[in-house]
Protein backbone atom coordinates (compact mmCIF):
# COMPACT_ATOMS: atom_id res chain seq x y z
CA UNK A 1 0.00 0.00 0.00
CA UNK A 2 2.54 2.59 1.11
CA UNK A 3 5.10 2.86 -1.68
CA UNK A 4 7.16 5.42 0.21
CA UNK A 5 7.09 3.99 3.70
CA UNK A 6 10.72 3.01 3.34
CA UNK A 7 11.60 6.70 3.02
CA UNK A 8 10.03 7.67 6.30
CA UNK A 9 12.25 6.79 9.23
CA UNK A 10 12.10 3.10 8.36
CA UNK A 11 15.50 2.30 9.79
CA UNK A 12 14.58 3.85 13.12
CA UNK A 13 11.25 2.05 13.27
CA UNK A 14 12.69 -1.34 12.35
CA UNK A 15 15.43 -0.95 14.94
CA UNK A 16 12.82 -0.43 17.64
CA UNK A 17 10.84 -3.56 16.79
CA UNK A 18 11.68 -6.65 18.80
CA UNK A 19 12.75 -9.79 16.99
CA UNK A 20 10.11 -11.80 18.82
CA UNK A 21 6.89 -10.26 17.59
CA UNK A 22 7.79 -6.99 15.83
CA UNK A 23 6.01 -4.90 18.45
CA UNK A 24 7.36 -1.42 17.95
CA UNK A 25 7.06 0.91 20.96
CA UNK A 26 7.74 3.93 18.76
CA UNK A 27 4.40 3.33 17.02
CA UNK A 28 2.43 3.49 20.28
CA UNK A 29 3.54 6.74 21.93
CA UNK A 30 0.67 8.99 20.86
CA UNK A 31 1.83 12.54 20.20
CA UNK A 32 5.40 11.55 21.10
CA UNK A 33 5.81 9.01 18.29
CA UNK A 34 8.02 9.87 15.34
CA UNK A 35 6.34 9.72 11.94
CA UNK A 36 5.09 6.39 10.64
CA UNK A 37 2.39 5.46 8.15
CA UNK A 38 -0.61 4.27 10.13
CA UNK A 39 -1.84 0.67 10.16
CA UNK A 40 -4.72 -0.11 7.81
CA UNK A 41 -7.31 -0.30 10.57
CA UNK A 42 -10.29 0.54 8.35
CA UNK A 43 -9.71 -2.05 5.64
CA UNK A 44 -10.10 0.59 2.91
CA UNK A 45 -7.44 0.76 0.20
CA UNK A 46 -5.57 4.05 -0.11
CA UNK A 47 -5.30 3.54 -3.86
CA UNK A 48 -7.35 5.94 -5.94
CA UNK A 49 -10.60 4.09 -6.72
CA UNK A 50 -10.84 2.68 -10.23
CA UNK A 51 -12.23 5.19 -12.69
CA UNK A 52 -11.49 8.15 -10.41
CA UNK A 53 -8.87 10.87 -10.41
CA UNK A 54 -7.74 13.19 -7.63
CA UNK A 55 -8.21 16.69 -9.03
CA UNK A 56 -7.67 18.55 -5.73
CA UNK A 57 -6.04 17.60 -2.43
CA UNK A 58 -5.18 19.29 0.83
CA UNK A 59 -3.31 18.28 3.92
CA UNK A 60 -2.74 19.61 7.42
CA UNK A 61 0.47 18.39 9.00
CA UNK A 62 1.90 18.68 12.45
CA UNK A 63 5.51 19.86 12.57
CA UNK A 64 8.20 17.21 12.27
CA UNK A 65 10.03 15.43 15.08
CA UNK A 66 11.72 17.87 17.42
CA UNK A 67 13.86 18.32 20.47
CA UNK A 68 11.97 18.54 23.80
CA UNK A 69 10.55 21.82 24.97
CA UNK A 70 12.05 23.59 27.98
CA UNK A 71 9.70 22.07 30.53
CA UNK A 72 10.33 18.51 29.37
CA UNK A 73 14.08 19.08 29.21
CA UNK A 74 14.05 20.37 32.77
CA UNK A 75 12.35 17.12 33.79
CA UNK A 76 15.14 15.18 32.07
CA UNK A 77 17.90 17.13 33.79
CA UNK A 78 16.15 16.81 37.16
CA UNK A 79 15.94 13.04 36.73
CA UNK A 80 19.59 12.86 35.66
CA UNK A 81 20.68 14.92 38.70
CA UNK A 82 18.77 12.68 41.11
CA UNK A 83 20.30 9.58 39.55
CA UNK A 84 23.78 11.09 39.69
CA UNK A 85 23.45 12.02 43.36
CA UNK A 86 22.24 8.56 44.42
CA UNK A 87 24.07 5.39 45.39
CA UNK A 88 22.46 2.20 44.11
CA UNK A 89 22.95 -1.18 42.52
CA UNK A 90 20.84 -2.66 39.73
CA UNK A 91 19.23 -6.06 39.44
CA UNK A 92 18.52 -5.97 35.70
CA UNK A 93 20.75 -5.52 32.67
CA UNK A 94 18.03 -3.41 31.07
CA UNK A 95 18.71 -0.76 33.70
CA UNK A 96 22.50 -0.82 33.24
CA UNK A 97 22.45 2.44 31.26
CA UNK A 98 20.88 4.30 34.17
CA UNK A 99 24.07 4.94 36.17
CA UNK A 100 25.66 6.99 33.38
CA UNK A 101 22.57 8.37 31.69
CA UNK A 102 22.55 12.03 30.68
CA UNK A 103 20.07 13.91 28.48
CA UNK A 104 21.12 13.50 24.84
CA UNK A 105 20.93 17.15 23.76
CA UNK A 106 24.38 18.45 22.83
CA UNK A 107 23.49 22.17 22.63
CA UNK A 108 20.28 22.49 24.64
CA UNK A 109 20.07 26.28 24.58
CA UNK A 110 19.98 26.18 20.79
CA UNK A 111 18.10 22.91 20.33
CA UNK A 112 15.17 23.29 22.76
CA UNK A 113 11.82 22.96 20.89
CA UNK A 114 13.51 23.08 17.46
CA UNK A 115 13.16 20.45 14.74
CA UNK A 116 15.58 17.57 15.10
CA UNK A 117 17.54 15.92 12.30
CA UNK A 118 14.86 13.23 12.11
CA UNK A 119 12.33 16.04 11.74
CA UNK A 120 14.30 17.46 8.81
CA UNK A 121 14.24 14.07 7.13
CA UNK A 122 10.53 13.51 7.78
CA UNK A 123 9.55 16.80 6.13
CA UNK A 124 11.96 16.66 3.23
CA UNK A 125 10.90 13.10 2.42
CA UNK A 126 7.27 14.15 2.76
CA UNK A 127 7.76 16.80 0.09
CA UNK A 128 9.17 14.29 -2.36
CA UNK A 129 6.44 11.79 -1.51
CA UNK A 130 3.61 14.24 -2.19
CA UNK A 131 5.22 15.47 -5.40
CA UNK A 132 5.33 11.90 -6.71
CA UNK A 133 1.87 11.05 -5.38
CA UNK A 134 0.07 13.96 -7.06
CA UNK A 135 2.00 14.78 -10.26
CA UNK A 136 -1.23 16.01 -11.85
CA UNK A 137 -1.71 18.71 -9.19
CA UNK A 138 1.48 20.70 -9.80
CA UNK A 139 3.04 21.93 -13.05
CA UNK A 140 6.83 21.63 -13.17
CA UNK A 141 8.81 24.75 -12.26
CA UNK A 142 5.78 26.88 -11.37
CA UNK A 143 5.00 28.87 -8.24
CA UNK A 144 3.62 27.02 -5.23
CA UNK A 145 1.82 28.44 -2.18
CA UNK A 146 1.76 26.90 1.33
CA UNK A 147 0.36 27.95 4.72
CA UNK A 148 1.54 27.56 8.30
CA UNK A 149 1.15 28.79 11.85
CA UNK A 150 3.37 31.72 12.82
CA UNK A 151 4.30 31.35 16.47
CA UNK A 152 6.69 33.89 17.91
CA UNK A 153 7.72 31.32 20.53
CA UNK A 154 9.58 29.25 17.97
CA UNK A 155 9.97 28.56 14.25
CA UNK A 156 9.45 24.79 14.09
CA UNK A 157 6.12 24.97 12.24
CA UNK A 158 7.49 27.49 9.74
CA UNK A 159 10.62 25.37 9.36
CA UNK A 160 8.47 22.31 8.69
CA UNK A 161 6.72 24.11 5.84
CA UNK A 162 10.09 25.26 4.48
CA UNK A 163 11.55 21.76 4.53
CA UNK A 164 8.45 20.28 2.90
CA UNK A 165 8.66 22.93 0.18
CA UNK A 166 12.29 22.05 -0.50
CA UNK A 167 11.46 18.37 -0.86
CA UNK A 168 8.42 19.15 -3.01
CA UNK A 169 9.94 21.85 -5.24
CA UNK A 170 13.59 20.81 -5.32
CA UNK A 171 16.56 23.12 -6.03
CA UNK A 172 14.37 26.08 -7.05
CA UNK A 173 12.25 26.01 -3.89
CA UNK A 174 13.36 29.45 -2.68
CA UNK A 175 12.28 31.05 -5.95
CA UNK A 176 9.09 29.05 -6.47
CA UNK A 177 7.73 28.63 -2.94
CA UNK A 178 5.67 31.15 -0.95
CA UNK A 179 4.69 30.21 2.60
CA UNK A 180 2.01 32.37 4.19
CA UNK A 181 2.50 32.25 7.96
CA UNK A 182 -0.66 33.20 9.83
CA UNK A 183 -0.43 35.14 13.10
CA UNK A 184 -3.21 33.51 15.11
CA UNK A 185 -2.79 36.08 17.90
CA UNK A 186 -3.75 39.06 15.73
CA UNK A 187 -7.34 40.10 16.57
CA UNK A 188 -8.18 40.37 12.86
CA UNK A 189 -7.52 36.62 12.45
CA UNK A 190 -10.45 35.56 14.66
CA UNK A 191 -11.57 32.13 13.40
CA UNK A 192 -9.47 32.67 10.27
CA UNK A 193 -6.12 31.07 10.99
CA UNK A 194 -4.54 27.67 11.55
CA UNK A 195 -4.88 28.12 15.32
CA UNK A 196 -8.33 29.68 15.91
CA UNK A 197 -8.34 28.65 19.57
CA UNK A 198 -5.59 31.22 20.27
CA UNK A 199 -8.23 33.98 20.19
CA UNK A 200 -10.88 32.06 22.11
CA UNK A 201 -10.75 33.17 25.78
CA UNK A 202 -13.06 30.34 26.87
CA UNK A 203 -10.82 27.72 25.27
CA UNK A 204 -8.94 25.54 27.74
CA UNK A 205 -6.86 22.46 27.13
CA UNK A 206 -6.91 20.60 30.43
CA UNK A 207 -4.59 17.90 29.15
CA UNK A 208 -7.28 15.24 29.49
CA UNK A 209 -8.04 15.79 33.17
CA UNK A 210 -9.69 14.42 35.19
CA UNK A 211 -9.97 11.25 33.08
CA UNK A 212 -6.25 10.93 32.47
CA UNK A 213 -5.55 11.36 36.20
CA UNK A 214 -7.82 8.41 36.97
CA UNK A 215 -6.07 6.26 34.38
CA UNK A 216 -2.57 7.31 35.48
CA UNK A 217 -3.37 6.26 39.03
CA UNK A 218 -4.42 2.84 37.75
CA UNK A 219 -1.61 1.89 35.37
CA UNK A 220 1.47 3.76 36.67
CA UNK A 221 1.82 2.41 40.27
CA UNK A 222 2.34 -1.25 39.23
CA UNK A 223 5.08 -0.21 36.79
CA UNK A 224 6.70 1.95 39.44
CA UNK A 225 6.65 -0.94 41.92
CA UNK A 226 8.08 -3.41 39.37
CA UNK A 227 11.00 -1.19 38.32
CA UNK A 228 11.86 -0.01 41.81
CA UNK A 229 12.26 -3.64 42.94
CA UNK A 230 15.15 -3.82 40.47
CA UNK A 231 16.99 -0.90 42.13
CA UNK A 232 18.64 -1.26 45.52
CA UNK A 233 19.90 1.97 47.08
CA UNK A 234 18.97 5.62 47.44
CA UNK A 235 17.36 6.13 44.04
CA UNK A 236 13.75 5.21 43.29
CA UNK A 237 11.50 6.19 40.40
CA UNK A 238 8.58 8.43 41.30
CA UNK A 239 5.22 7.83 39.69
CA UNK A 240 5.80 10.90 37.54
CA UNK A 241 9.18 9.51 36.42
CA UNK A 242 7.35 6.43 35.16
CA UNK A 243 4.95 8.59 33.14
CA UNK A 244 7.79 10.21 31.18
CA UNK A 245 9.72 7.02 30.35
CA UNK A 246 7.76 6.55 27.08
CA UNK A 247 8.35 10.23 26.25
CA UNK A 248 12.08 9.67 26.76
CA UNK A 249 11.86 6.54 24.60
CA UNK A 250 10.28 8.41 21.69
CA UNK A 251 12.31 11.60 21.86
CA UNK A 252 15.71 10.07 22.51
CA UNK A 253 15.24 7.53 19.71
CA UNK A 254 14.48 10.11 17.04
CA UNK A 255 17.14 12.52 18.32
CA UNK A 256 19.99 9.99 18.25
CA UNK A 257 18.66 7.93 15.32
CA UNK A 258 18.71 4.61 17.16
CA UNK A 259 16.57 2.99 19.81
CA UNK A 260 16.81 4.59 23.24
CA UNK A 261 17.51 2.23 26.17
CA UNK A 262 14.44 3.73 27.87
CA UNK A 263 12.28 1.87 25.33
CA UNK A 264 13.20 -1.52 26.81
CA UNK A 265 12.07 -0.70 30.37
CA UNK A 266 8.35 -1.10 29.75
CA UNK A 267 6.54 -4.20 28.55
CA UNK A 268 4.27 -4.25 25.52
CA UNK A 269 1.23 -4.08 27.79
CA UNK A 270 2.66 -1.10 29.67
CA UNK A 271 3.43 0.77 26.44
CA UNK A 272 -0.15 0.21 25.30
CA UNK A 273 -1.37 1.56 28.64
CA UNK A 274 0.67 4.71 28.04
CA UNK A 275 -0.75 4.93 24.52
CA UNK A 276 -4.24 4.95 26.01
CA UNK A 277 -3.20 7.73 28.39
CA UNK A 278 -2.29 9.73 25.28
CA UNK A 279 -5.70 8.98 23.79
CA UNK A 280 -7.38 10.32 26.93
CA UNK A 281 -5.11 13.36 26.86
CA UNK A 282 -6.25 14.33 23.35
CA UNK A 283 -9.87 13.11 23.45
CA UNK A 284 -10.66 15.06 26.62
CA UNK A 285 -8.14 17.87 26.06
CA UNK A 286 -8.94 19.13 22.56
CA UNK A 287 -11.15 16.48 20.99
CA UNK A 288 -14.61 14.99 20.98
CA UNK A 289 -14.70 14.68 24.76
CA UNK A 290 -14.78 18.48 25.13
CA UNK A 291 -17.53 21.11 25.09
CA UNK A 292 -16.19 23.84 22.80
CA UNK A 293 -12.59 22.83 22.01
CA UNK A 294 -13.83 20.29 19.46
CA UNK A 295 -15.37 23.11 17.36
CA UNK A 296 -12.29 25.29 16.96
CA UNK A 297 -11.12 24.07 13.53
CA UNK A 298 -14.58 23.92 11.94
CA UNK A 299 -14.19 27.32 10.20
CA UNK A 300 -10.93 26.13 8.64
CA UNK A 301 -12.49 22.87 7.49
CA UNK A 302 -15.48 24.75 6.08
CA UNK A 303 -13.20 27.09 4.14
CA UNK A 304 -11.30 24.15 2.70
CA UNK A 305 -14.46 22.29 1.71
CA UNK A 306 -15.70 25.42 -0.07
CA UNK A 307 -12.41 25.45 -1.98
CA UNK A 308 -13.14 21.87 -3.09
CA UNK A 309 -16.70 22.86 -4.07
CA UNK A 310 -15.35 25.73 -6.19
CA UNK A 311 -13.14 23.20 -7.95
CA UNK A 312 -9.65 23.13 -9.48
CA UNK A 313 -8.01 26.32 -10.72
CA UNK A 314 -10.70 28.67 -9.37
CA UNK A 315 -9.70 32.35 -9.25
CA UNK A 316 -10.30 34.51 -6.17
CA UNK A 317 -9.92 38.17 -5.29
CA UNK A 318 -7.50 39.06 -2.49
CA UNK A 319 -8.38 41.69 0.08
CA UNK A 320 -6.16 44.21 -1.78
CA UNK A 321 -8.04 43.67 -5.05
CA UNK A 322 -5.45 41.46 -6.75
CA UNK A 323 -6.33 37.98 -7.97
CA UNK A 324 -5.15 34.66 -6.59
CA UNK A 325 -5.39 31.11 -7.91
CA UNK A 326 -4.69 28.70 -5.02
CA UNK A 327 -2.73 25.54 -5.81
CA UNK A 328 -4.67 22.35 -6.41
CA UNK A 329 -2.60 20.79 -3.61
CA UNK A 330 -2.99 22.91 -0.48
CA UNK A 331 -0.32 22.29 2.15
CA UNK A 332 -0.71 23.55 5.73
CA UNK A 333 1.38 23.10 8.87
CA UNK A 334 0.26 23.47 12.46
CA UNK A 335 0.63 21.94 15.95
CA UNK A 336 -0.74 18.87 17.69
CA UNK A 337 -3.56 20.69 19.46
CA UNK A 338 -4.92 22.11 16.22
CA UNK A 339 -4.44 18.78 14.45
CA UNK A 340 -6.56 17.04 17.06
CA UNK A 341 -9.21 19.77 16.89
CA UNK A 342 -9.35 19.26 13.12
CA UNK A 343 -9.67 15.50 13.52
CA UNK A 344 -12.56 16.08 15.92
CA UNK A 345 -14.25 18.27 13.29
CA UNK A 346 -13.93 15.83 10.38
CA UNK A 347 -16.81 13.57 11.43
CA UNK A 348 -14.86 10.32 11.12
CA UNK A 349 -14.98 9.62 14.88
CA UNK A 350 -18.48 10.93 15.56
CA UNK A 351 -19.86 7.44 16.21
CA UNK A 352 -17.12 6.51 18.69
CA UNK A 353 -18.19 6.13 22.31
CA UNK A 354 -16.68 8.41 24.94
CA UNK A 355 -13.43 6.88 26.21
CA UNK A 356 -13.65 5.37 29.70
CA UNK A 357 -11.12 6.50 32.30
CA UNK A 358 -10.69 3.14 34.04
CA UNK A 359 -10.16 0.61 31.25
CA UNK A 360 -8.97 0.34 27.65
CA UNK A 361 -11.88 -0.38 25.27
CA UNK A 362 -11.25 -3.10 22.73
CA UNK A 363 -11.17 -2.27 19.02
CA UNK A 364 -11.31 1.50 19.48
CA UNK A 365 -10.75 3.41 16.26
CA UNK A 366 -9.48 6.57 17.96
CA UNK A 367 -5.81 5.85 18.62
CA UNK A 368 -3.72 9.01 18.60
CA UNK A 369 -0.48 7.22 17.78
CA UNK A 370 -1.94 6.67 14.31
CA UNK A 371 -2.53 10.33 13.47
CA UNK A 372 -1.19 12.86 16.03
CA UNK A 373 2.39 11.60 15.79
CA UNK A 374 5.18 13.96 14.90
CA UNK A 375 4.51 15.02 11.30
CA UNK A 376 1.03 13.53 11.80
CA UNK A 377 -0.95 14.36 8.68
CA UNK A 378 -4.64 14.76 7.92
CA UNK A 379 -5.26 14.80 4.18
CA UNK A 380 -8.43 15.34 2.16
CA UNK A 381 -8.76 14.39 -1.49
CA UNK A 382 -11.37 15.50 -3.99
CA UNK A 383 -12.25 12.68 -6.40
CA UNK A 384 -13.89 13.00 -9.81
CA UNK A 385 -15.08 9.65 -11.08
CA UNK A 386 -16.87 10.32 -14.38
CA UNK A 387 -16.79 12.63 -17.37
CA UNK A 388 -19.17 14.90 -15.49
CA UNK A 389 -17.38 17.65 -13.59
CA UNK A 390 -18.48 20.01 -10.84
CA UNK A 391 -19.08 19.67 -7.12
CA UNK A 392 -22.25 17.60 -7.54
CA UNK A 393 -20.21 14.87 -9.23
CA UNK A 394 -17.22 14.96 -6.86
CA UNK A 395 -16.37 13.01 -3.72
CA UNK A 396 -14.20 13.52 -0.66
CA UNK A 397 -12.09 11.01 1.18
CA UNK A 398 -10.01 11.55 4.29
CA UNK A 399 -6.58 10.06 5.04
CA UNK A 400 -4.90 10.12 8.45
CA UNK A 401 -1.20 9.26 8.26
CA UNK A 402 -1.94 7.80 4.82
CA UNK A 403 -4.84 5.56 5.90
CA UNK A 404 -8.37 6.17 4.56
CA UNK A 405 -10.96 6.75 7.31
CA UNK A 406 -14.63 6.82 6.22
CA UNK A 407 -17.22 9.34 7.38
CA UNK A 408 -19.99 7.37 9.15
CA UNK A 409 -23.25 7.72 7.26
CA UNK A 410 -21.52 9.21 4.23
CA UNK A 411 -19.49 6.52 2.53
CA UNK A 412 -21.53 5.59 -0.52
CA UNK A 413 -19.01 6.96 -3.02
CA UNK A 414 -16.20 5.03 -4.74
CA UNK A 415 -13.79 3.59 -2.20
CA UNK A 416 -16.26 4.47 0.59
CA UNK A 417 -15.77 8.16 -0.14
CA UNK A 418 -18.36 10.81 0.72
CA UNK A 419 -20.18 12.87 -1.94
CA UNK A 420 -18.68 16.36 -1.75
CA UNK A 421 -21.96 18.27 -1.44
CA UNK A 422 -23.14 15.88 1.27
CA UNK A 423 -19.89 16.36 3.15
CA UNK A 424 -20.27 20.11 2.91
CA UNK A 425 -23.73 19.76 4.45
CA UNK A 426 -22.25 17.72 7.30
CA UNK A 427 -19.68 20.44 8.02
CA UNK A 428 -22.34 23.16 7.81
CA UNK A 429 -24.50 21.27 10.32
CA UNK A 430 -21.55 21.08 12.69
CA UNK A 431 -21.07 24.84 12.40
CA UNK A 432 -24.75 25.33 13.19
CA UNK A 433 -24.39 23.06 16.22
CA UNK A 434 -21.39 25.09 17.43
CA UNK A 435 -23.34 28.34 17.18
CA UNK A 436 -21.80 31.77 17.48
CA UNK A 437 -18.04 31.52 18.04
CA UNK A 438 -17.98 34.90 19.69
CA UNK A 439 -20.50 33.61 22.22
CA UNK A 440 -18.99 30.19 22.91
CA UNK A 441 -15.55 31.80 23.17
CA UNK A 442 -16.83 34.61 25.40
CA UNK A 443 -15.15 37.23 23.22
CA UNK A 444 -15.11 40.73 24.69
CA UNK A 445 -12.39 42.30 22.53
CA UNK A 446 -14.18 44.87 20.32
CA UNK A 447 -11.40 44.77 17.69
CA UNK A 448 -12.15 41.17 16.75
CA UNK A 449 -14.28 40.69 13.61
CA UNK A 450 -16.78 38.56 15.53
CA UNK A 451 -19.59 39.12 13.06
CA UNK A 452 -17.71 37.76 10.06
CA UNK A 453 -18.60 34.49 8.41
CA UNK A 454 -17.51 31.37 10.24
CA UNK A 455 -15.73 30.10 7.13
CA UNK A 456 -11.98 30.76 7.05
CA UNK A 457 -10.82 32.71 4.00
CA UNK A 458 -7.02 32.50 4.21
CA UNK A 459 -6.88 29.72 1.59
CA UNK A 460 -8.31 32.13 -0.99
CA UNK A 461 -6.88 35.46 0.21
CA UNK A 462 -3.12 35.72 0.71
CA UNK A 463 -3.17 39.47 1.36
CA UNK A 464 -4.79 39.32 4.78
CA UNK A 465 -3.09 41.73 7.23
CA UNK A 466 -2.04 38.98 9.67
CA UNK A 467 0.03 37.00 7.15
CA UNK A 468 3.81 37.02 6.83
CA UNK A 469 5.53 35.76 3.69
CA UNK A 470 8.23 33.17 4.42
CA UNK A 471 10.46 31.74 1.72
CA UNK A 472 11.74 28.14 1.74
Amino acid sequence: MHHFKELLSTALLIAAATAKDDFNPLQHLGGNSPWFAGPEVTGISSRVPSGCTVDQAAFFSRHGSRYPDRGAYNEWTNLSSRIGAAQFTLRSDKLAFLSSWKPVLTSPDQQIAQLSTTGYKELYDMGGTYRLRYPQLYAYNTDFTLWCNYYTSGPRVRDSARLFARGFLGPNATDLGSIYALNASAPASFMNSLAPSDLCPAYTDGGGSPQIDTWNNIYLPPIQKRLNKLIKGTFQFTQYDISIIPYLCGFESQIIGSTSPWCSLLTETEILQYEYAQDLRYWYGTGLGTDIEKYMMLPVLDGLVQRFVDGPNATYTNSDGTTFVPPNLMASFSNDGQMNQLIAALGIFDKEAQLPANNIPKNRLFRTSNFVSMRGTTALERLTCSSKTGAKNAYVRIRLNEVVYPVPGCQNGPGESCPLTQYQSIVKSKLKEAGSFSKICNVTNPTMPVNQTTSATFFTDVKLPFTTLVKP
